[in-house]
């Protein structure tokens, strides 16, 4: 029972990853790129973003918050550089089969974050606040640490009860007790990858810009940790290496108000498991952005 659990806490803490991580050959649970449009040479631009991540798979569910501040400088005539980062909380819940004809709940909650330097090149626009069509490509390092706890019926060997009576005396041997007994379990993530994509800066009139953008990224490794504790069953702890993912793809859009730099925005995927089990996998993102251009100090 203990392997199952600590098997099925190790593919949660995978689909968890802060930052970007792959499911299935279309998945991934990650924040939207920000927008970098039609910088002038002597322009940065900040952005801060409140993002809410939501996906659903089979009877588990996550849950995140992410907090996302990005900045992006022109570093020659059509594009520069980008430096992004950004921190998530984490709530996972669902059940899971026991695998004696019931099912158990379980929950973790935690952290993470990552960083996502890029660089960029636009393909059209210029320094006008007109149209633009910007790529960008880089690496990435995300990290997180959830912790959670699940309850399972067992049994344990009790040695403190009498086993039968040789007269009046009491002979003590294993007796087994059926018991509940509680798992605690900490893991921590370390993968690293690269993500590359290209979005549409696209003027409705004057007051609004459309900004539709598909991402792409893959995580090429990384390690994980668990550490698991109980209370009949003793503790223990275990390391192994996460291997390549599939390439995931993410599309969304942005909506700008253009007086006020702020945009909203979203995207929604159904897909399916790469496990061939057909389990569909639901993801929806929701985020809302700040953006705000400034007058550069040494191109920095």
């Amino acid at each position: 029972m203990r392997k199952k659990v600590l098997l099925f806490a190790l593919a949660t803490i995978v689909l968890s990853v802060a930052g970007k991580a792959a499911a299935s050959d279309s998945f991934q649970f990650a924040p939207p790129p920000f927008p970098i449009l039609n910088l002038r040479s002597i322009d940065a631009e900040r952005n801060s973003s409140y993002d809410y991540i939501g996906m659903s798979m089979g009877d588990f569910r996550f849950d995140a918050v992410n907090f996302g501040g990005s900045r992006a400088v022109k570093k020659w005539d059509h594009g520069g550089v980008s430096l992004g980062g950004n921190f998530q909380v984490i709530l996972g819940r669902g059940k899971f089969d026991a695998g004696v004809g019931s099912s158990m709940d379980l929950v973790l909650f935690g952290e993470g974050g990552s960083l996502q330097p890029n660089l960029y090149f636009d393909l059209y626009g210029d320094e006008e606040d007109n149209f633009s069509l910007p790529f960008y490509f880089g690496p990435h390092i995300s990290a997180n640490m959830m912790m959670g706890s699940v309850s399972f019926k067992t049994t344990r060997i009790d040695y403190s009860r009498c086993g039968a009576y040789v007269g009046s005396s009491c002979v003590y041997w294993g007796v087994a007790v059926p018991t509940t007994d509680i798992l605690y379990m900490t893991n921590s993530l370390l993968m690293y990858g690269w993500q590359a994509g290209i979005q549409a800066g696209i003027n409705l009139g004057e007051y609004f810009k459309f900004i539709p953008y598909i991402d792409f990224s893959q995580e090429l490794g990384g390690v994980v940790g668990s550490t698991m504790d109980s209370t009949y069953s003793g503790s223990s702890s275990s390391s192994l290496s996460v291997p390549a993912m599939p390439i995931t793809a993410q599309p969304g859009f942005d909506l700008m108000f253009r007086k006020i730099n702020l945009n909203l925005g979203g995207a929604i995927q159904n897909t399916k498991s790469a496990d061939g089990s057909g389990t569909k996998i639901k993801t929806v993102v929701f985020h809302l952005r700040f953006q705000k251009k400034f007058r550069s100090i040494c191109g920095i």
